[in-house]
């Protein structure tokens, strides 16, 4: 073989490793491509949830406002001993998987804003965050003032009598921060049992955010 030949030969190795390495290169900026995708759409996946945190964080701290209403209501509510429609219920009421009432149509309860300063919002503005609340008395069949403790429990869902399970001295005791709430309004003797009542608060907020929390409050009866 010459040596005419055998740079011809060279030539042709040469131009083969140049056009593999030319296919590796492409391989690899594929891959480091696909790879900064994939991290891309991690870091936007992690801001997303973050952000969803967030609006349900802030839409389980609204509840707390409906509770208040709810709480500022009841002394009322339960001295009627009347349903009030998408309010109030008198008697308990059959709740679903999740523990809610399942009598309660959403959409016939009034929103609220999260500001104890304001009033209503519409129920439509997926911009606003909107707090619906309903109360149900854990009762079965209504109370009557004249019923024995023992008529009253069997009735209704209770507790032990103020004087008897707290003081209103100790902040600790959940009948004593009942008592300060609702004792100067009910007026109720110290020495009467006492009936529980759900309030189950719905939050809606944007991104389609809701939450759910249910509080149970004691209060005398009698």
């Amino acid at each position: 073989m010459n040596n005419r030949t055998q740079r011809v030969h060279s030539a042709h190795r040469l131009n083969t490793q140049r056009g593999f390495v030319v296919y590796v290169a492409l391989i690899a900026l594929l891959v480091l491509s696909l790879a900064a995708l994939a991290l891309l759409r991690t870091s936007d996946t992690a801001g997303v949830i973050a952000g969803n945190l967030a609006f349900r964080q802030a839409a389980t701290g609204a509840a707390d406002t409906g509770a208040e209403r709810a709480f500022s209501e009841l002394p009322a509510l339960a001295s009627a001993n009347v349903d009030v429609p998408n309010k109030y219920f008198r008697f308990m009421q059959n709740v679903d998987a999740w523990g809610v009432p399942s009598s309660i149509d959403w959409s016939n309860v009034p929103c609220w804003s999260p500001s104890a300063q304001e009033g209503t919002v519409s129920c439509t503005d997926s911009a606003l965050y909107r707090v619906q609340y309903v109360i149900d008395r854990l009762c079965i069949d209504e109370p009557l003032p004249a019923d024995t403790v023992t008529i009253l429990a069997a009735k209704c869902v209770g507790g032990k009598p103020f004087s008897t399970a707290g003081s209103a001295g100790n902040d600790r005791s959940s009948h004593a921060q009942t008592t300060h709430v609702f004792g100067g309004i009910m007026m109720a003797p110290p020495t009467r049992p006492t009936i529980h009542y759900r309030v189950t608060v719905r939050v809606q907020g944007p991104r389609n955010t809701s939450s759910l929390v249910q509080t149970v409050v004691e209060v005398p009866f009698g």
